[in-house]
């Protein structure tokens, strides 16, 4: 986590995500850091994955809680994933999630487990509703 200084009246700074480092980078005095956490990746996450590396820069996505008692605090990181859909999932509950950019050992990593793990599902065909007969319209 770093802090960033905010042009407003009300907060001098800002608590943001700087990047997620495997476990024995160097860390700079500015940013406090926290260490401990595992990504594992999951077949039925894969879908989500699978968005995630198909973007121009894959992400990891960083929820974290703020600390109700002490405002100054930076807020804790909480969970981490390689999954857009986890992290939608993670937005859609009201949390708040950072997203920053994979290092490229974990991108490439991610993107290899995806090819070897990910199969899109079939397309099904469907029928216009126009189509068919009132009594199949109610079946839909």
């Amino acid at each position: 986590m770093q802090r960033r200084p905010v042009a407003s009246r009300w907060v001098t700074h800002e608590w943001e995500v700087a990047a997620v480092v495997p476990p024995d980078a160097a860390s700079d005095p500015a940013q406090a850091r926290f260490d401990g956490f595992e990504v594992r990746l999951y077949r039925d996450e894969a879908e989500g994955y699978f968005l995630n590396t198909s973007t121009g820069e894959p992400c990891a996505f960083v929820m974290c809680r703020v600390d109700e008692v002490d405002a100054e605090a930076p807020p804790v990181p909480h969970s981490l994933t390689l999954s857009y859909n986890e992290a939608a999932r993670w937005m859609d509950a009201q949390e708040r999630v950072d997203a920053v950019p994979l290092p490229q050992a974990v991108r490439t990593h991610l993107e290899a487990w995806v090819a070897a793990n990910y199969r899109p599902e079939p397309k099904k065909k469907r029928v216009k509703a126009s189509f068919l007969a009132p009594r199949d319209k109610e079946r839909l």
